[in-house]
């Protein structure tokens, strides 16, 4: 099932963090070496970008260290260098973010994380290539923001700008007025990335049995394997309405039975799993305005034909198809400096079956405090997911110090607490980390 604030469920079930990450002890090496990449190419890159009118750089270089709780082995010790080039000339315009990673003391390939052309003209926008789409009103939910597709492989560890995932396409905005329309066409699908097996935030999978998971297969690169989506705009003077639709592939696969085993007396003793990704079909608003000290805002969505998973002894296939509905209502608001919000959040799941592994609905608020200080150069913030029906939740406390224009230091932790749920099952996975950004 695609909840309102995570996606799906990943093959396997956790192991142990030492088991994951093991090379913790090359940490103060990688991060020596990759301080001494990051300064040669600031200093290519910026001397290069300068000569070129009309050309930007900017970016940043990041590290960042994490710890569990319960045995002090490293959960997060990765070095992070994104570059993003862009320029423009007249009516045109171009842009390109890359990301190096360094985690675990093992480089990773250049990341190319967007790549786009941009047309202007007096009525329109045109976007093409490799780019992020942001839709909805939500704070750390994904309700109506359905085109872009999520990297869930850390769970909800990374900051949220790093979890939408980029997608091949165009988009094309037109605009009249405080009216705007906007059309999005992906020839391309790109799936969200659930947790590995056996990684240290692979969930459980919903079966009665540990499966054999076969490998998923992703959609025909074809053109009448496209993906559409439509959003409409109204940008009033106190308030702002969207309203939108999508055809398109679930980004996050439904696990379809290949074969089962089933023993008298004893019950189901083998099964065989696939992994399917599937059409879906989608229709929603989002809206927000201000009411005296208040920001209030909402969304919704419906989904026709989700697939959910069930007791592969009642589903043949494993799962059944059922619409679903999604929507949050929430507000912002000040008291003495301190910035709060609160959001509630239910998934309905339409003609439910009892032999669904979801509930018929499910319940979940988060809730955000944030203020700062020293002259807003310190920020602290906590921010929360409470599941409502099994008392779980996922608790993000976060400060963060301003120490130049260009040198950010901070520290956080995840704690989640619980026993069952979304933010439950990974009770045993609290930590802390430290970190520190350069930005250029």
């Amino acid at each position: 099932m695609k909840h309102a604030v995570i996606d799906g469920y990943g093959p396997g079930g956790a192991a142990s963090s030492r088991a994951i990450y093991e090379s913790g002890l090359s940490l103060s090496k990688s991060v020596a070496i990759t301080a001494s990449v990051v300064l040669m190419l600031l200093g290519a890159v910026q001397a290069r970008a300068q000569e070129q009118e009309g050309a930007i750089l900017n970016g940043y270089a990041r590290s960042k260290v994490g710890a569990l709780v319960e045995d002090g082995s490293y959960f997060i010790a990765e070095n992070t260098l994104d570059l993003r080039l862009s320029y423009s000339s007249g009516d045109a315009a171009c842009f390109a973010n890359t990301v190096l990673y360094e985690r675990e003391g093992e480089p990773a390939l250049p990341e190319l994380r967007e790549a786009y052309i941009d047309l202007s003209g007096g009525a329109f926008d045109l976007r093409m290539g490799k780019q992020q789409i942001i839709w909805g009103k939500g704070d750390g939910v994904f309700i109506t923001d359905i085109v872009s597709p999520k990297d869930l492989s850390r769970f909800l560890v990374p900051d949220f700008e790093e979890l939408r995932l980029a997608v091949t396409g165009a988009r094309l905005d037109l605009y009249a007025g405080a009216h705007s329309l906007e059309l999005v066409w992906l020839p391309w699908f790109t799936p969200t990335i659930s947790p590995a097996a056996g990684s240290l935030w692979a969930p459980a999978l919903p079966f009665p049995i540990t499966p054999t998971v076969q490998a998923a297969e992703l959609p025909e690169m074809e053109l009448e394997s496209g993906e559409y989506f439509a959003r409409y705009s109204y940008m009033g003077s106190s308030f702002d309405l969207s309203l939108m639709g999508g055809w398109f592939w679930n980004d996050t696969p439904a696990f379809a039975v290949v074969s089962k085993a089933f023993t008298p007396g004893v019950g189901l003793t083998a099964l065989t799993v696939e992994p399917e990704y599937y059409r879906t079909l989608a229709a929603g608003y989002a809206v927000s305005g201000t009411l005296g000290p208040l920001v209030l805002r909402s969304e919704g969505a419906w989904y026709g034909g989700r697939r959910f998973q069930g007791n592969p002894l009642a589903f043949a296939v494993g799962y059944a198809e059922r619409d679903t509905v999604q929507y949050l209502v929430g507000t912002d608001f000040s008291v003495a400096g301190y910035n709060f919000g609160l959001q509630f959040i239910q998934d309905i799941i339409v003609d439910h079956d009892d032999d669904l592994t979801d509930e018929a609905t499910k319940n979940t608020a988060t809730f955000v405090v944030a203020k700062t200080f020293l002259g807003e150069t310190l920020t602290a913030e906590i921010f929360s997911y409470l599941g409502l029906d099994d008392g779980d939740a996922l608790v993000k406390p976060k400060i963060t110090w301003d120490a130049s224009d260009a040198l950010e230091l901070f520290a956080g932790a995840y704690i989640f607490l619980g026993d069952e749920g979304d933010f439950g099952q990974y009770d045993a996975r609290d930590g802390a980390y430290v970190g520190a950004k350069l930005s250029f």
